[in-house]
């Protein structure tokens, strides 16, 4: 067997691959997959933020001014504005909600539809011009607060949440979240079938976690859109503040997922939030203070950024930082699905070899016993094999032995590395059974 590599040049050599980070979006989805991005969006015209997907033609937009007191469309938190061009909000409980320009919460809100049998079909609260296909974006800094344990939210497709618990108020809270845990931040992805003290939730689990975010400025983004059968959110995070976007989870809610409750709205347990709502918000609790800039809620056009990504790219060759003599690299590319490739140690790492500068969209991994465990991953990609990028992370779904689609945006690549950090089984190993890159059409 093959020694594994130190534990401390395992890390020097993940913090390298992860500090040439050249702005790719990068996708992980949980369950059925749908196209990622098959290019950024270019800077947002406004503030100069990559968009994930491109504005939809004459769709609804808003980004935070200079003078957000005078904003109509904008109510909540007090923001008190900085020296630096961010805005500074100390409020313990906070809700910043944002309006749809045809939606008036006072005149407004005793119409909503609310009934979901009514909505599936209706496919919005208010009118045609709610929030509904939207990407959610804004850098916050966690200056204090009084639980590290709490998380940033940003969420649409509702309007505003109340703490009644009592119909019609409850069904007004329906929405997809997206958190991001001040602690260390980690990032989840859940569903609020209606609003009534947590009643209503199904929720989902932390993933992409380090270190601290408090005192750093961070990106986050929310994306959720219609597919078939269902709704995808995705989760975006610019750890370092730079305009440098990383896709850590995703979710396609296409049935199964559900509640614990009773819905008392008239819908299922495991009832799908398909239609808009006049209200995306953003919202956190015990801070005491946080430094904001850069909100925005754009109306998306996803098919304006999909591309087809199912061209298996045959390698040349795969190595790996560590490996067993029984399980060498090889083994993951060989087609038999009853042999692996097993690496030992925090950071093992498969590379497969294209053999020579392809477009590159994704990887395919069929992880050995993944009916039985999950495993945390980082895949990177090099044009090189000296300077990587990394371009997915996340986690698998433990639940198949067939390959699970991990998806980014096509850019050119020779070489594909999968690194391994953690695993259910607890057992320091890591075990791929078969990994192909993927390419697009």
């Amino acid at each position: 067997m093959r020694r594994p590599r130190p534990l401390s040049l395992m890390i020097a050599l993940a913090a390298a691959g992860t500090l040439s980070t050249t702005g790719f979006t990068t996708g992980a989805p949980t369950s059925t997959p749908t196209p990622a991005p098959a290019s950024l969006a270019g800077p947002d015209p406004v503030d100069g933020v990559t968009m994930i997907y491109p504005t939809r033609a004459g769709g609804q937009v808003w980004h935070l001014s200079k003078t957000p007191a005078a904003d109509p469309r904008l109510d909540g938190a007090t923001l008190a504005p900085n020296s630096d061009g961010t805005f500074t909000v100390r409020d313990t409980a906070t809700r910043i909600g944002v309006s749809t320009t045809t939606y008036d919460q006072d005149e407004h809100e005793d119409d909503l539809v609310w009934r979901q049998p009514d909505l599936r079909s209706r496919g919005f609260m208010h009118d045609r011009n709610d929030w509904r296909n939207v990407e959610i974006t804004g850098y916050v800094r966690y200056v204090s607060g009084t639980d590290d344990g709490d998380a940033f939210t940003w969420y649409a497709r509702g309007a505003r949440h109340t703490g009644s618990g009592q119909t019609p108020e409850a069904c007004w809270g329906t929405a997809y979240k997206a958190d991001l845990r001040y602690a260390d931040g980690a990032v989840k992805i859940e569903k609020e079938i209606y609003h009534r003290k947590g009643d209503g939730y199904a929720n989902g689990t932390y993933t992409g976690g380090g270190a601290s975010i408090k005192g750093k400025t961070v990106g986050f983004k929310v994306v959720m859109y219609d597919i078939p059968g269902g709704v995808r959110v995705e989760a975006y995070l610019d750890r370092a503040g730079n305009n440098t976007w990383t896709r850590v989870t995703s979710r396609d809610d296409t049935g199964g997922w559900s509640i614990d409750t009773d819905n008392p709205c008239g819908g299922t347990r495991t009832e799908k939030v398909t239609w808009g709502g006049p209200k995306a918000a953003f919202r956190w609790d015990d801070a005491t203070r946080v430094d904001v800039s850069r909100l925005s809620v754009r109306e998306i056009d996803p098919a304006g950024q999909a591309e087809p990504c199912s061209v298996r790219l045959t390698p040349a060759g795969a190595t790996a930082s560590t490996w067993e003599a029984a399980n060498p690299p090889a083994n993951a590319i060989d087609g038999k699905p009853a042999t692996r490739w097993s690496g030992e140690g925090f950071g093992a790492n498969l590379v497969l070899d294209l053999g020579a500068s392809r477009p590159v969209c994704g990887v395919d991994v069929a992880w050995y016993q993944g009916d039985q465990r999950w495993n945390d991953y980082t895949v990177y990609t090099s044009p090189d094999n000296v300077t990587y990028t990394k371009v997915v992370e996340g986690r698998s779904s433990g639940t198949t032995l067939n390959a699970e689609p991990y998806r980014f945006p096509r850019h050119q690549a020779r070489f594909v590395r999968i690194s391994w950090w953690n695993s259910s089984a607890g057992n320091g190993w890591a075990s791929i059974a078969e990994a192909t890159a993927v390419g697009a059409s």
